[in-house]
């Protein structure tokens, strides 16, 4: 039997440079604190990975739902995309892989425009109308969360 799989995404345009986002988000364990805020409490990389390496696994303790870990599986230093993927399951959903992409806006340099697509299935015992929108509103949250980041940031003085 075909297993259902959900997409759901968020984008945001950043007010800052791609030079200045892109370190960020390349590097899911600097990522990871932003965009989840207070409902994480660690992150690092394990099995001697880094950020450097691909494949490179990683955890991440939040305060609802215990330890996952992911694998970042994919990165483009020149596209400016991040391929991430969950090991096992967590919050109601197996087969999760998801994407951020950074795009410069050529219109406006010092701004950049963020994609971040997530693709999933339903763990068995869950219910896909809870567990959807949840993880639809949870992808919208963290794209705010990085968008508010990245407008705290200060602002270069004129020239």
């Amino acid at each position: 039997m075909l297993e259902a799989t959900y997409r759901v995404r968020d984008s945001a345009v950043l007010d800052a440079p791609i030079d200045e986002v892109w370190p960020i988000v390349r590097d899911i364990v600097r990522l990871v604190p932003l965009v989840f805020g207070e409902g994480f409490e660690a992150c690092h990389w394990v099995e001697g990975c880094s950020a450097e390496q691909v494949p490179a696994r990683y955890e991440v303790k939040s305060r609802s739902s215990g330890t996952s870990v992911l694998e970042v599986v994919g990165r483009s230093e020149t596209e400016y995309f991040v391929t991430y993927r969950l090991v096992g399951q967590a919050l109601g959903i197996t087969g999760y892989i998801a994407t951020y992409q950074l795009r410069p806006i050529t219109t406006e340099p010092d701004r950049t425009f963020l994609d971040w697509a997530r693709q999933f299935a339903v763990a068995p015992g869950n219910d896909p109308a809870k567990v959807v929108p949840a993880m639809a509103s949870s992808t919208a949250k963290e794209a705010l969360a990085l968008k508010k980041h990245f407008s705290k940031r200060s602002t270069p003085a004129p020239r």
